[in-house]
């Protein structure tokens, strides 16, 4: 008995290969990251595992090596004064 896959099992076989292969690649960046404790790996995995999509983004996400500020860097608003000019008026 031959069965013949329709074009909607093909689509459904190319999802969960990406999803299993974002999956290993999660957790392989995830167990090569300085930035985790063993612990902290090993719950990685398992939130990559109970949910693959969401989990694995989020391992992703964590794990970049280029980590942004939480706040923006200070600007300095006085650059263009001169030090040695007043608002005193010094006269008389």
């Amino acid at each position: 008995m031959v069965v013949q896959m329709t074009s909607a099992g093909w689509i459904f076989i190319a999802i969960g290969a990406v999803i299993i292969w974002l999956d290993a690649y999660a957790i392989l960046r995830v167990f090569t990251s300085p930035f985790y404790e063993p612990g902290q790996r090993w719950a990685q995995a398992a939130l990559i595992l109970f949910a693959p999509i969401i989990g694995a983004s989020l391992a992703l996400y964590s794990s970049r090596e280029n980590v942004s500020l939480f706040q923006k860097p200070p600007v300095d608003h006085v650059k263009d004064i001169d030090p040695t000019c007043s608002d005193i008026d010094y006269h008389g």
